[in-house]
């Protein structure tokens, strides 16, 4: 019984090893498999998809099934690789999988090169140093996927060193002497020019910090400010250059730090004096009268940009160069007197009325209370308040014909406010 207990025993191991081999055996006869893709499953897609994880292109369960997002990483993988990007695992993609595999198993733990594969505290770092240098976006996980590779590649390419994605002794010093040469932040003042030390990309600091606050406050800068001066700050710095007239290289030297503090400083002011409790059209309402203003700022030339219904610096802008060129008083806010002079009162051509004739019946409901005007509005968005002989009330919309004027009258009586049409 023990000769059969050993017997069965050696068959067993014997089993084990050859199931291993198998599964080694299908990344190394690459010209003896028939090509993998989707709708397989077995330890041959189960190997794939490990190695596919580790090369950072893979990021579903390992479970052995060749789905669509095996199917994807697959496809990424060849055309990284510049193999036809058919989504199956044939011989070519097979040798190219045990190259990028088999290797960074066996020399990660004694090379000091960073690339895809890698794992560990120096990833990590590489991946702050590169955060904070604002060539990196995701997150620090101390893993060197795909986006890490990226990153790199961006930074050699910047810096003319060799693209290759692999972080090795010539890379990594570059990266340190990059780090070393910012400075904590930047002083101000000194020489003709106010702002010396321009900011730009790989900056860091409150001066950034400050920088991305007012490029919000004027509509550039979407993301959360974090004081570091990356590729999405640079962009939102190109943007405002562009629209007010300066060098649009990205760097924020004095004159363009001047620009955005004296604009932002602008909005903020202006726009805290700006009610829409009174019918002003202010900073960040989005509604059918703003399209009314952009249509008759188009129009008059004073606005070039997509009619949106948004009211953001853009629209502001135009609004005070109009308000200048008509002699009021140049605010950036749309009240009623800036309405009137764009030709809107009477010629609204928002919510259903004709812009082809001259609209003098207006319907109008009495201000009874702060909450009267949002409350027309409801109903008739592009609704705004008016201070006149006939006192404080909401025109709620202006029409050609009486019928037309005395139809929204009547819609509105019948959501209970007191309506009536007067004719202008």
């Amino acid at each position: 019984m023990s000769d059969w207990n050993r017997q069965e025993s050696s068959i067993s191991a014997k089993m084990r090893l050859l199931s291993v081999a198998l599964t080694l055996a299908f990344l190394n006869t690459a010209g003896q498999a028939l090509a993998l893709e989707r709708g397989n499953s077995g330890p041959q897609v189960t190997s794939v998809q490990r190695c596919l994880q580790r090369l950072g292109y893979y990021n579903g369960p390992i479970n052995g099934n060749f789905g669509p997002l095996t199917e994807n990483a697959v496809k990424t993988f060849q055309r990284a690789k510049k193999i036809p990007a058919i989504g199956q695992v044939g011989p070519q993609t097979q040798r190219a999988l045990q190259a990028a595999c088999q290797p960074r198993q066996s020399k990660s733990s004694s090379s000091n090169v960073l690339k895809v594969g890698s794992r560990g505290a120096a990833v990590t770092q590489l991946q702050q140093s590169l955060r904070t240098l604002g060539y990196y976006k995701g997150p620090v996980t101390g893993y060197f996927g795909q986006e890490t590779e990226q990153a790199v590649i961006r930074f050699q390419q910047s810096k003319k060193l060799q693209a290759d994605g692999v972080v090795g002794t010539n890379t990594l010093q570059v990266i340190r002497t990059n780090l070393a040469s910012r400075p904590n932040n930047h002083s101000v003042g000194g020489g003709t020019d106010k702002y010396p030390n321009a900011l730009n990309e790989g900056d860091a600091g409150p001066q950034v910090l400050q920088l991305q606050r007012n490029l919000a406050q004027l509509g550039y800068f979407q993301a959360n400010p974090t004081g570091n001066f990356g590729s999405v700050t640079k962009d939102a710095v190109v943007r405002f250059q562009r629209d007010y007239g300066l060098t649009a290289n990205g760097i924020v030297d004095g004159q363009t730090w001047t620009a955005i503090s004296t604009n932002a400083n602008y909005a903020n002011n202006n726009n805290s004096a700006c009610s829409p409790t009174s019918g002003f059209i202010c900073l960040g309402e989005n509604s059918p009268r703003v399209v009314a203003v952009q249509q008759s700022l188009r129009q008059q030339g004073f606005f070039n940009r997509e009619i949106t219904g948004y009211y953001g610096t853009e629209t502001r802008d135009a609004v005070a160069k109009f308000q200048q060129t008509a002699g009021l008083n140049p605010t950036g806010f749309v009240d009623f007197q800036t309405w009137q002079a764009l030709g809107l009162t009477n010629n609204n051509s928002t919510g259903g009325e004709n812009p082809n004739i001259e609209n003098r019946y207006v319907v109008i409901v009495p201000i009874r209370d702060a909450n009267t005007l949002e409350q027309v509005r409801q109903f008739v968005p592009q609704a705004f308040a008016v201070k006149s002989r006939l006192g404080d009330y909401v025109n709620a919309g202006a029409f050609g014909t009486r019928p037309e004027a005395e139809r929204r009258s009547s819609q509105l009586r019948d959501r209970g406010f007191d309506a009536r049409v007067e004719y202008f």
